[in-house]
């Protein structure tokens, strides 16, 4: 009973992707960028300070967890890949099709990403390296929602959502808990 008419406009053309290929690939850098920012260790700046980093860090990822974890039980929107009607009828009704909304794989590679990027800024500022970092955390999270994309599991929408909800929580934990100079 899926339509594709029904969903809008900006989302529609991701309805032509599927790719388990991709789908499976993305499972690397998804798991593999969750402890990323024990790279931040390696810095003597940063490793005197690793319990707080650590916690802020757990503190993010748990802010990403629970918006993620209320939009999909809030939220009921099908994957694009379902409405993919040249694809079995076995294919497109399992139930883990049902949590496009939002991008869950490109909000965890976000707030890692971002979050090292934030730690780097505030403990080197005047590094012309935060730059390269930043960099590659933008890099990385649209690399991320182009293999979610290809895949057939989201819709632009919900991978920039996804984005913004990551990026937003690497970004604003630090922040927030940023001690002021006196």
């Amino acid at each position: 009973n899926l339509n594709k008419n029904n969903i809008p406009v900006f989302d529609r053309w991701a309805t032509k992707y599927h790719d388990l290929n991709m789908d499976k690939i993305s499972y690397y850098p998804f798991y593999a960028v969750m402890p990323l920012p024990l790279i931040l260790l390696a810095d003597k700046k940063i490793r005197k300070d690793a319990g707080r980093i650590g916690v802020l860090y757990l503190e993010a990822f748990a802010l990403t967890g629970v918006v993620y974890g209320a939009s999909v039980y809030t939220v009921d929107r099908y994957r694009p890949d379902v409405y993919n009607t040249s694809l079995p009828m076995s294919y497109r009704t399992n139930g883990n099709y049902r949590n496009s909304f939002f991008a869950g794989h490109v909000a965890v590679m976000s707030t890692s990403t971002f979050f090292i990027a934030k730690v780097f800024d505030d403990y080197h500022p005047e590094s012309n390296w935060k730059w390269v970092v930043s960099g590659g955390a933008a890099a990385a999270t649209i690399g991320m929602g182009y293999m979610r994309l290809e895949a057939g599991k989201h819709f632009p929408s919900d991978i920039l959502l996804g984005a913004i909800v990551g990026t937003a929580s690497g970004l604003l934990t630090p922040t927030l808990h940023k001690n002021k100079a006196k």
